[in-house]
């Protein structure tokens, strides 16, 4: 699996101590990219091989530079890219033939990749959020996982029926940090519920949908020593135990009860027989904004989803009864940030098309993507969003001068300041 240029150009290691403040000799065309280069390093064993030229680092680069290059649309873009010498001198690779990189997935390892995005994930810094948030002895992460629609050609990815065809990204997002800190793919059919026991870890206070509701489920989170917070459909059967007084902060936040239960009926409580606490919140009317969402063709959750804007209740399920009742509505009104991620990853960032037709390199496409997320975040200081990536990226494309970055990243934290006072 051989690439066209014979000698690799030599990668630019070294790295500069960063200051609290942005400035623009800290931020230089392909500086974005050259800090994961080191971190990469510890890919380049993989599938290693005498006649293979194209390295496992290499690839995982260059997906890296197509999420911050919207004028980079297909796998064929990216290989004719790698022939540009500002690409290779930028970047430290040589160029690829089409045939490398579309084969060269099938035997690198995505967990690899993954690890990597864990390392870097844990490196993040914590960001000023709700002053009630900061006592919760938990870190607050929550759960939820999306899917990536694929193409018919892509067997493996058959869920549902013959039309469902996608892989999964199984996602744990920490508040705090707002940011990703977990990630695992596979395909459509693999179950949300099975993947979250398998990850689960001590000291965390998991924000859940209806999704994830299963009795087993929260009995292995409270095992964990971990606690919970889900939200439960409406016809929830449940025997009430006791009936907590609300305080008005409470009642400002639209809780209409709170109350200590024991889930489910006698014959099924021998999954998860402790008493919880469940939190019955009013979500009031909200008009949506702009044209309506079109509904999808096949909805495993279609018999509980509300018409959008109309006055629903949630019921949440937590363990944690020493926090206030206001406190449980905020915390799961934050689930909504994983969601907002996944529209950054998928409609913003491109993961809406898949370079890659086998699981391996869809794989490896979903952990660049979140790495790339967390680039976003580290070198602007803000979390990952829309105008983020937006600003980044035209700086990348050379729109924007060094000094016109800093200034719009200053102005955006400031933005951000004024909203959390």
């Amino acid at each position: 699996m051989a690439t066209e240029d014979p000698k690799p150009d030599t990668p630019e290691n070294p790295e500069e101590s960063r200051s609290s403040r942005l400035t623009p000799s800290d931020l230089h065309g392909f500086k974005f990219l050259k800090r994961m280069r080191r971190m990469m390093a510890a890919l380049r064993p993989c599938a290693a091989h005498r006649n293979r030229l194209l390295h496992y680092d290499d690839y995982a680069t260059m997906v890296l530079l197509y999420f911050f290059s919207p004028a980079i649309e297909s796998l064929r873009d990216l290989q004719q890219a790698s022939g540009f010498e500002k690409v290779k001198k930028g970047l430290g690779i040589r160029r690829m033939s089409l045939g490398s990189m579309s084969e060269s997935v099938r035997v690198f390892e995505p967990g690899l990749l993954r690890e990597v995005f864990e390392d870097l994930a844990a490196q993040a810094p914590e960001r000023a959020t709700d002053a009630r948030l900061k006592d919760l002895r938990q870190v607050l992460t929550v759960v939820d996982a999306t899917l990536l629609p694929a193409l018919p050609r892509m067997t493996w990815a058959v869920w549902l029926g013959d039309r469902g065809r996608g892989a999964k990204a199984h996602v744990q997002f920490e508040v705090v940090k707002g940011a990703p800190m977990q990630a695992e793919v596979t395909t459509g059919q693999d179950s949300d519920i099975a993947r979250l026991k398998a990850s689960l870890g001590p000291g965390r206070l998991y924000v859940m949908d209806r999704g994830y509701r299963d009795s087993e489920l929260l009995a292995e989170i409270v095992k964990a020593d971990s606690s919970f917070v889900a939200r439960l459909p409406e016809n929830t059967v449940y025997e009430r135990l006791e009936q907590r007084p609300l305080s008005a902060e409470a009642v400002k936040a639209g809780v209409r009860s709170d109350r200590l239960v024991r889930l489910g009926c006698e014959a099924s409580r021998g999954k998860f027989d402790r008493p919880v606490r469940l939190v019955e919140v009013h979500v009031p009317e909200c008009p949506p904004r702009g044209l309506r969402i079109p509904g999808k063709q096949v909805c495993s959750k279609k018999t509980y989803r509300e018409p959008v804007g109309h006055a629903h209740t949630l019921l949440l399920a937590t363990d944690r009864t020493d926090l206030p009742a206001d406190v449980i509505a905020l915390i799961y009104r934050h689930r909504w940030k994983v969601e907002l991620f996944f529209r950054l990853l998928k409609s913003v960032m491109g993961c809406r098309h898949l370079l890659s037709d086998s699981f391996e390199g869809v794989s490896i496409q979903v952990y660049a993507a979140l790495i790339a997320t967390l680039l976003l975040a580290e070198y602007t200081g803000l979390a990952p969003r829309k105008r983020t990536y937006f600003i980044v990226a035209m700086y990348l494309q050379g729109w924007v001068s060094d000094e016109e970055f800093v200034r719009e990243i200053e102005r955006l934290k400031q933005q951000d300041a004024l909203k959390k006072t």
